[in-house]
């Protein structure tokens, strides 16, 4: 009697997740299409992730640039005079 109990409850327990995955199958259909969907955004986001940290590393680099020309820009006398800059003592 004992065993025979702990097989019906065995079966029960398996047969709710049979029936759950029975459940989800009309679904699954659904969840694959939203999934591929969704992996296709995320391609995009990292690509244009990709893209906006490529730009953002050559605006570094060329601020770099400009900044090491500015002092040597400003040191020109032609510079100066040309734009009738004056540098306080």
């Amino acid at each position: 009697m004992v065993h025979l109990l702990e097989l019906a409850v065995t079966f029960i327990e398996r047969l709710e997740d049979h029936l759950e995955i029975i459940r989800n199958v009309p679904h699954l259909d659904e969840n694959l299409k939203k999934m591929s969907t969704a992996l296709a955004e995320m391609d995009i986001l990292v690509a244009e992730t990709a893209e906006l940290a490529e730009n953002i590393l050559k605006w570094r680099e060329q601020q770099k640039e400009i900044s090491s020309c500015i002092p040597r820009i400003l040191a020109e006398e032609n510079f100066l005079h040309k734009y009738d800059v004056t540098v306080p003592p």
